[in-house]
């Protein structure tokens, strides 16, 4: 076996690696905790890999931190419905989500509920979202498929 043959296949391997450590949840968030958070948006960054919301939410001393909120990818946001101007700043929200393992103001969010009640979702990788959307696309797949038949 000559060289080229071990790196054609060692190098694939290792960045299959970091590619899974990258997305892994644990290496920045407590996963068997949640934490609710009430703040107003300041700024929405649809981006990839994680789209960010950074909003202000008052402590219970009455201090105003600034926090940042990771989710989903914007391609995945998009796909699960969202607009890109789903959050505006001054927008008024409930977080539920993970904390960050650091201690930091920082979450994964998993739900975000407007003050109207309306539950957006879009957390970081959340299956549920995914599920839903293939089964809207299933739907109208069939819809279109019945009405074509007859």
């Amino acid at each position: 076996m000559t060289i080229r043959t071990v790196l054609y296949f060692a190098i694939p391997a290792l960045a299959a690696g970091a590619t899974i450590a990258h997305h892994n949840p644990n290496a920045h968030y407590i996963v068997g905790q949640s934490i609710e958070i009430d703040g107003v948006v300041t700024e929405f960054r649809g981006v990839n890999p994680h789209s960010r919301i950074y909003f202000e939410s008052t402590n219970d001393a009455g201090e105003t931190e600034e926090w940042m909120a990771e989710g989903d990818s914007i391609i995945n946001l998009r796909r699960a419905g969202w607009a890109d101007d789903e959050i505006q700043p001054g927008d008024r929200i409930h977080i539920q989500g993970r904390p960050s393992r650091h201690g930091r103001n920082l979450v994964e969010w998993q739900i975000i509920t407007r003050l109207d009640g309306a539950e957006l979702g879009g957390g970081n990788g959340q299956q549920t979202e995914r599920y839903r959307y293939m089964d809207e696309r299933l739907a109208e797949f069939r819809r279109q498929r019945d009405a074509g038949g007859r």
